[in-house]
């Protein structure tokens, strides 16, 4: 059956119209961080967790009726589900390591993909719906933690960073080289424009990438490194 959605455009219609929707949700949850006591806090924490864990049954589910899980393109094993489970993590049960990976691998990662989205069709189309339901769902979980209180970078936050997204891509790029998958875009970039386009061949676009986490991370905690200046005696 052909698909009768139209074809994605970066930054089209379909595209503006889901990062303005995002946009003015994490505006009503950095309102509600600010307004909203502790109890109703926990409530839309539990509402994002609820969100996105109800966006993996469906996906998986949806996948296994129609016969399309593969260990290839199925598996837990994307940068962008980590976050997923960290981000649920934090928002129930909040602790320093989830936060962090939420935090920075979140807005560093989650962030670029929504804005360069690995996709064909456009909306009404599944593919579509379910990349923003869990990007934009993680994106607006991380919005929640900051604006709820719940996290704050330290100073070794970068560097724990750093260490993760490294065991990260050493376990999943084992796994792509043994099996020939390409889960983190760790054997070649996406089909679709994105930013790997512009840092050079494999493998070289890795180490680029390893610069861009760092630097990326470096910015993220800067707002709380200015601070901690701010407050030194």
């Amino acid at each position: 059956m052909q698909n009768s959605a139209p074809y994605f455009q970066v930054f089209g219609r379909d595209h503006i119209f889901a990062l303005v929707l995002l946009a003015g949700l994490g505006a009503l949850l950095v309102l509600a961080g600010r307004k909203a006591s502790t109890r109703q806090k926990r409530w839309i924490g539990g509402i994002l967790a609820f969100s996105l864990l109800a966006y993996a049954a469906t996906m998986y589910t949806l996948l296994a009726l129609a016969g399309n899980l593969s260990l290839r393109y199925s598996l837990p094993l994307e940068l962008c589900h980590w976050v997923m489970l960290a981000c649920v993590i934090a928002l129930l049960r909040p602790n320093r390591l989830a936060c962090e990976v939420a935090y920075f691998w979140g807005f560093a990662g989650t962030f670029q993909a929504a804005l360069t989205p690995d996709l064909y069709f456009g909306f009404p189309d599944w593919d579509f719906i379910q990349f923003f339901w869990a990007h934009g769902g993680i994106l607006l979980a991380i919005v929640h933690l900051l604006a709820a209180g719940d996290f704050q970078p330290t100073r070794g936050s970068v560097m724990r960073m750093m260490l993760a997204v490294n065991f990260y891509a050493l376990f999943v790029g084992t796994l792509d080289y043994l099996f020939g998958w390409n889960y983190g875009y760790l054997r070649h970039p996406p089909m679709q424009p994105s930013l790997l386009d512009y840092l050079g061949p494999w493998p070289w676009y890795l180490l680029s990438l390893e610069a861009i986490a760092l630097a990326s991370f470096w910015l993220l905690a800067l707002p709380w490194r200015l601070r901690f200046r701010r407050q030194a005696p």
